[in-house]
């Protein structure tokens, strides 16, 4: 006769979770091993909360805010460009007021193609 195989089970448990708090049975697991860490926990949750908000309003102020200096200074270049290149086909420099013109007037043209491209995409 021969003997029974002898049958060994292992089980494992993992839990997962996902935020700044972790599940209230957890956090009173944490009660368990020292008193302070849930209000500790909690802190660092509300903090991070804090900074995260800050940082998306700065994004979102930055969004707004970029755009408008840049057309801003890409028409100061250009009517500084033109009033240049008046003054130069004044004084009689024709290829000074040309390349000043061209000069002046490529960073429009370049916003305008990577606005076209942009709203392609």
């Amino acid at each position: 006769m021969t003997q029974p195989k002898t049958v060994i089970q292992t089980v494992q448990k993992s839990e997962l979770f996902q935020g700044p708090l972790p599940d209230p049975e957890m956090l009173e697991r944490y009660k368990n091993a020292d008193s302070s860490f849930p209000e500790r926990i909690m802190r660092m949750a509300e903090a991070h909360n804090a900074a995260d908000v800050k940082t998306k309003n700065r994004i979102s102020l930055s969004n707004l805010i970029v755009p408008i200096i840049g057309q801003i200074f890409t028409l100061m270049l250009g009517a500084g460009g033109i009033a240049a290149c008046v003054y130069l086909a004044k004084a009689g420099f024709t290829g000074g007021a040309i390349a000043t013109m061209v000069g002046s007037f490529s960073p429009m043209v370049i916003n305008a193609f990577r606005g076209l491209r942009q709203t392609k995409k």
